[in-house]
């Protein structure tokens, strides 16, 4: 099973288990549709469970969630900072130039063939994707994911080819 985070469990809001998500996908109303089954990942303990979405709405910037098997925010608590996941093989496939942000992520960064850096996260800011790319001198620096800077995507061999202006690596 190859999983696909949909996002970080934030804080509790509420007193019913809600949660507060940072998302990192473009389908939140699809995937915490009411009746989805999703995966929550415990990062200390590496623990998976099964939950079922019960309510979603989303609230300046961020989603929010409850689920039917986590009633109160004592049983939400431990889950704080935890993965909310899927399957990846349960999603439909993706279009041309469409990438999950999972795939993205440790791809090795070029310019002109010349390795630059790695691909440390990506980046989502009112809908405006940029590759944060930590360089090989440790530094870091934001690519906008559009036309302009980024060439070539290949994910089997996680390479991305991109065209920087003056100035972005300094």
């Amino acid at each position: 099973m190859k999983l696909l985070t949909l996002g970080k469990i934030i804080k509790t809001k509420g007193l019913d288990g809600t949660f507060k998500v940072n998302s990192s996908t473009d389908f939140a109303l699809e995937r915490y549709q009411k009746g989805n089954k999703v995966l929550i990942k415990d990062e200390k303990t590496k623990n998976i469970i099964e939950v079922t979405v019960k309510r979603y709405y989303f609230d300046q910037g961020f989603d929010y969630v409850s689920f039917e098997e986590i009633k109160t925010i004592e049983e939400a608590t431990p889950y704080i900072n935890s993965l909310i996941m899927i399957d990846k093989d349960t999603l439909p496939p993706l279009e041309e130039d469409e990438y999950y942000f999972d795939d993205l992520e440790n791809c090795k960064v070029t310019v002109k063939g010349n390795h630059i850096g790695k691909v440390s996260k990506v980046e989502d800011y009112n809908g405006r994707r940029s590759l944060r790319v930590t360089l090989s001198n440790k530094k870091q620096i934001l690519i906008p994911f559009v036309d302009q800077f980024i060439k070539d995507v290949d994910i089997k061999n996680k390479s991305i080819e991109v065209e920087l202006i003056e100035g972005m690596i300094e």
